[in-house]
């Protein structure tokens, strides 16, 4: 079984995101005023029929600035990062989109005047862009020529379910802070008391007010003397001694038991996509690491010395006066 790795390929983009104007971009997104309510006498007119989305084309370029085009390319990649966090499908936010998109390449235009390619500063800063741009690349390169396939996935759901095959249990409890208090609970529940009734009197746990219902829940959602306490008990029975866990001391009711209702295929197929996909990633990154010359430098380590306190000067003495 491969060691999991974590991996952190970020995909930065240059982007003018904090020139992103949210009113503009939004425009198309604002809604008439509702007009006044109708007299109640009078009857409701037919809802319009909506109107159809105008058709629009793009043009190649885009803008111009300066002599400098902005392509239809460089528009459809800007407006492809925006996806999911603003609306690029009408006129109105296309031409905001422009509008952005002419306000960078006047800050690059700027940038250009002032020599910013030759600070080392933006040098490196660009390399290291550039870097992480092509090794996430390769990356979804690589997961996109080898998608999950169908039986591989099937057989992951199939290996999942078997690990959560078991119980599921539905109790009630009543949490107090001592042994003590907990077997006078107990005492009560003998002598005909209503659980419920003394979870809401008595329980200091938030399920008090629903008379200590915890509702249905695996062996695996609860600490473990609590779930081995209630594995061991009839249904319709309560604990009648104490269950000590880190909240405190608890008296159970087992109310009903099944066994555990797995989630369907379609339920966990993009979590087992996305696993595969990882799994997929380690091993391709383990195949490159196998494969390749690396010598990995030492980093020294130099131990410091605490700095000396310099010693205190005296202040000459005052002569007293006569």
């Amino acid at each position: 079984m491969n060691k999991p790795h974590k991996l952190t390929l970020p995909l930065l983009a240059l982007s003018s995101g904090l020139l992103l104007s949210s009113v503009a971009l939004s425009a198309d997104d604002k809604k008439a005023e509702a007009a006044p309510a109708a007299v109640k006498t009078a009857p409701a007119a037919p809802a319009a029929p909506a109107a159809p989305q105008a058709a629009f084309t793009i043009p190649d370029p885009v803008a111009v600035v300066n002599g400098k085009a902005i392509s239809k390319a460089a528009f459809e990649q800007y407006a492809q990062q925006l996806r999911g966090k603003a609306k690029v499908d009408s006129p109105d936010a296309s031409k905001s989109l422009v509008d952005q998109l002419v306000m960078e390449e006047l800050l690059v235009q700027q940038a250009n005047k002032q020599k910013l390619e030759d600070d080392p500063q933006i040098k490196q800063q660009l390399e290291m862009i550039q870097r992480s741009l092509l090794a996430s690349t390769v990356v979804r390169r690589m997961l996109s020529e080898n998608a999950p396939s169908e039986d591989a996935i099937k057989k992951e759901y199939e290996t999942a379910v078997a690990a959560m095959k078991g119980k599921e249990y539905k109790a009630s409890h009543i949490l107090v802070d001592s042994e003590d208090k907990a077997k006078e609970v107990i005492a009560e529940l003998k002598k005909g008391g209503k659980f419920a009734e003394l979870a809401k009197a008595k329980s200091s746990d938030s399920s008090a007010a629903n008379g200590g219902d915890l509702g249905w829940f695996t062996p695996s959602m609860m600490v473990p003397p609590f779930a081995q306490a209630v594995a061991k008990m009839e249904k319709g029975k309560y604990s009648e001694e104490p269950v000590q866990t880190p909240f405190g001391w608890h008296v159970i009711l087992l109310e009903d038991v099944r066994d555990a209702k797995p989630p369907t295929l379609d339920e966990l197929r993009p979590q087992i996509a996305q696993m595969l996909q990882s799994r997929m990633v380690n091993d391709y990154l383990e195949k490159l690491r196998a494969g390749a010359k690396i010598e990995i430098k030492e980093i020294q380590v130099s131990a410091t010395e605490p700095a000396k306190a310099e010693p205190a000067k005296a202040e000459p003495a005052k002569a007293e006066k006569k």
